[in-house]
């Protein structure tokens, strides 16, 4: 008779608390997404789009940025997408799904990648801004965005390095053979 080794009190814990918790998160983030989609459909309905993009085509805008203005209702889709498939790995991991935990470790991963991402492009937004030609009214602001792009870029590095170092842990714990064995990941031998 082939048994299976017995999940452990604490792994069978961890795996449930961390989903239940995922689960609530993603709920509130697909809800958020959604209205961010009726948002943008309804506010750039409204917006005579030719117009826009016509004045800032004679502006010195990096190509980054006018691509995220002429697709934001893309992105936001794409964002309703990304937490529903979040929400539904987390119901996997809390069901013991063996794809709940391989795609709940991919979202624990590509979180903490896109957050030093995010650094580079806020960053990048920074460095735009102060290139902007000069104007006498605006030197005193200038001068105190350099200050903030520092402490932005110093709070934006401490804070992926955290969620990178917690994602770790959590990827870490979820890698334990007696974690995996509850994901049917462990055979054991007779």
């Amino acid at each position: 008779m082939a048994s299976t080794a017995p999940a452990s009190a604490a792994g069978s814990a961890f795996v449930t608390v961390t989903a239940k918790v995922s689960i609530a998160i993603g709920v509130v983030a697909t809800l958020y997404a959604a209205v961010q989609v009726i948002a943008a459909w309804v506010l750039l309905g409204q917006l005579d789009t030719d117009a826009v993009l016509g004045f800032l085509a004679m502006q010195p805008i990096p190509w980054p940025v006018l691509w995220v203005l002429t697709h934001l209702t893309t992105i936001t889709v794409a964002f309703l997408a990304i937490c529903i498939a979040f929400l539904m790995v987390s119901v996997g991991l809390l069901c013991r799904r063996t794809w709940g935990w391989w795609g709940f470790v991919l979202f624990m991963v590509a979180g903490a990648a896109v957050n030093f991402a995010g650094i580079a492009a806020i960053d990048a937004t920074f460095s735009w801004v102060q290139a902007l030609p000069s104007q006498p009214e605006l030197d005193q602001a200038k001068a105190e965005l350099a200050t903030l792009h520092m402490l932005t870029l110093a709070t934006l590095w401490v804070s992926a390095l955290v969620f990178a170092f917690l994602h770790g842990l959590v990827v870490w714990q979820l890698c334990r053979r007696d974690v995996r064995a509850e994901f049917g990941m462990i055979r054991t031998s007779r």
